[in-house]
């Protein structure tokens, strides 16, 4: 049995840069609740610090006790090991006492925000299997503290085991690179971002500032309107707007994986994935073969220009595997998937696949309706000549029929004996696999309609989540539901 330099028989608490996080943490979640009430009354001047009114008085004392509670909370927590089990204990007002048997402990995990960085110390994340919550988390450890409570417990999980299934605990924490993102195709990932959802933020943060301030008592509506009559006379300032409005959401898109993903590293293990990265926030997860149960990539119509993907790992949580986690690695070229699929499924046999496509009522049903929809408009919008909206409502309604023609013509399914194969897209591609002994059940579901053509969407249930493959024939469906049972009940492999 190996030993570490450390002792962890004893009782004994975490660094003293616990005591900044926790009240760190306390803080953020007390502002993240009262931050429109907070700005409000910043931008108001309600916000007193020299003749502090109720609410600024309210704000000191949630800030003091946060304070307090943050102190206290850092020295009534413990935790040490005995026999088999990390021992936790913990509790400002009611203590609990958590016992962590080792045989149950998936993944440790390191995690780095800026103050630990600049208390040079980890976050400690313990996440095992069948807990009622999803992971144990301890504030701050010291790094050398850190890895060592690490290296003990894989040490006795491998004393533990059989002496044919023992492998040194060094040679558990080996790692090879199988990727890595340099600064520009950071930024190039960046770029191909999705920078609609940006713009939609920043609409939405003008339109709930002014619509706070208004109900402050400030109104905006006269400044607004002047303003807003002088944009709409030049045509400069309209495309000015719109040229601003496009780069700050490519700006924003662009900091935010910069941040994210800063430094990222695709690190193979013994038994699985370890990715590390970001720059404020920085985090060193892994991700076992045996809790991998789903592969998928995608990539959008920029990233197909480049040749850049999204690499996705769907793995199995813990609290009774209700919640569900992906590992998502950006920017990634075939060469890589191609690694990765050799490393986590190397019995795929993917040459064997046969594929099949989808029924055509997948993409004649949609077009339909949303004909039906659009044409009365259309003749409505003509007859009002509400020409601009016309436009619009055209602009969608052949945008959705082309985005559906492609969604259909790259959407199919295939199978052999060792797992499920589905391939789609719109102007991107994209893809998913699982291997047949990580599938949980199987189901079929029938709209009326599809009950009426004999069609049906197949549904494939694991412990990351459900995949459904749409309107196919009934009697495929059917075929594919008895062979997988057939394969489940069949394999002795384990799922996780």
């Amino acid at each position: 049995m190996k030993k570490s330099n450390l002792d962890f028989s004893t009782p004994q608490r975490q660094s003293q840069a616990a005591i900044y996080l926790i009240v760190y943490t306390r803080f953020k979640n007390v502002v993240s609740r009262l931050w429109p009430l907070l700005l409000i009354a910043l931008f108001t001047g309600d916000l007193n610090f020299k003749n502090p009114d109720t609410l600024t008085q309210v704000i000191f004392g949630l800030t003091l006790f946060t304070g307090i509670f943050g102190i206290i909370a850092y020295y009534r927590y413990y935790f040490w090991i005995e026999g088999d089990q990390l021992m936790i204990k913990k509790g400002v007002l009611n203590q609990s006492l958590t016992q962590i048997p080792f045989d149950r402990i998936q993944t440790i995990d390191f995690e780095q925000n800026l103050i630990h960085q600049f208390f040079d110390v980890v976050g400690l994340k313990i996440e095992t299997a069948g807990s009622t919550q999803s992971e144990t988390k301890m504030q701050a450890l010291k790094k050398v503290q850190a890895e060592a409570l690490r290296d003990f417990i894989l040490s006795q999980k491998v004393d533990a085991l059989p002496e044919s299934e023992m492998v040194p605990v060094a040679e558990q924490q080996k790692t090879e690179l199988i990727y890595k993102i340099d600064f520009l195709r950071l930024i190039k990932i960046g770029l191909t971002e999705n920078h609609i959802r940006s713009g939609f933020f920043i609409l939405f943060a003008i339109f709930w500032f002014v619509d706070n301030i208004n109900e402050a008592g400030y109104d905006f509506g006269d400044y607004g309107d002047q303003y807003f009559n002088q944009i709409l006379n030049s045509v400069f300032y309209i495309a000015g707007l719109a040229i601003f409005f496009v780069l700050l959401s490519m700006l924003i898109s662009v900091g935010r994986i910069f941040l994210r993903y800063f430094d990222l590293r695709l690190l193979r293990s013994l038994h699985g994935f370890k990715v590390i990265n970001g720059l404020f926030n920085r985090k060193e997860v892994a991700a076992l073969d045996t809790k991998i149960q789903i592969l998928s990539w995608k990539q959008n119509l920029i990233q197909r220009w480049l040749g850049y993907h999204d690499l996705m790992l769907k793995q199995a949580s813990s609290a009774q595997l209700s919640t569900k986690k992906s590992i998502v690695v950006p920017g990634v070229n075939t060469d890589d998937i191609e690694k990765v699929k050799n490393l986590l499924f190397p019995e795929r046999d993917e040459g064997s696949v046969e594929y099949y496509g989808v029924s055509s009522y997948y993409l004649w049903r949609p077009m339909l309706i949303i004909s039906l929809i659009s044409i009365p408009l259309t003749i409505f919008l003509i007859f009002q000549q509400a020409y601009p909206t016309l436009l619009i409502l055209d602009l969608f309604y052949f945008g959705f029929l082309i985005r559906r023609r492609k969604r259909f013509n790259k959407t199919f399914f295939g199978l052999n004996d060792q797992g499920m194969f589905v391939r789609g897209g719109i102007f991107g591609h994209s893809r998913w696999m699982t291997l047949h002994h990580k599938i949980q059940s199987t189901e079929i579901k029938q709209t009326p309609f599809q009950h009426r053509k004999a069609l049906a969407d197949f549904i494939i249930h694991t412990a990351s989540g459900s995949r459904g493959i749409p309107y196919i024939r009934l009697e495929e469906a059917e075929y594919l539901q008895d062979y997988l049972t057939h394969k489940i009940e069949e394999s002795n492999k384990q799922w996780m």
